[in-house]
């Protein structure tokens, strides 16, 4: 039996498909009030084919402006309230894919 910790990597995806934007609510945590906002979302590898579905925070300075579409996630890193340094979104890119192979352009 090996004793070699084995990582396994995950790719953060490449597109997000903004399904459902929900509303902005007010909220609390240990009396401090915020604001906070998911999207419904679709993630996407490179070739647009579907990961996961789930939910992403919104960043507080996009609160209210991301609306359905497509879009490339710009992510930081940042350390959580356990300690743990992980990914966190940051900005939200609008993108449009490419027509799917064998679709023609309309002109």
């Amino acid at each position: 039996m090996s004793t070699e910790n084995q990582a396994v990597t995950h790719v953060l995806p490449s597109v997000i498909q903004v399904l459902v934007p929900g509303p902005v609510l007010d909220k609390k945590y240990e009396s401090r009030e915020y604001k906070s906002q998911q999207l419904e979302c679709l993630a996407l590898d490179d070739a647009g084919q579907p990961l996961q579905v789930g939910i992403i925070r919104v960043p507080s300075h996009l609160h209210g402006q991301i609306k359905t579409g497509f879009f490339r996630p710009v992510y930081g890193m940042r350390v959580n309230r356990e300690r743990v340094i992980e990914p966190v979104l940051v900005d939200l890119t609008p993108y449009k894919p490419a027509p799917a192979s064998g679709v023609a352009a309309k002109g």
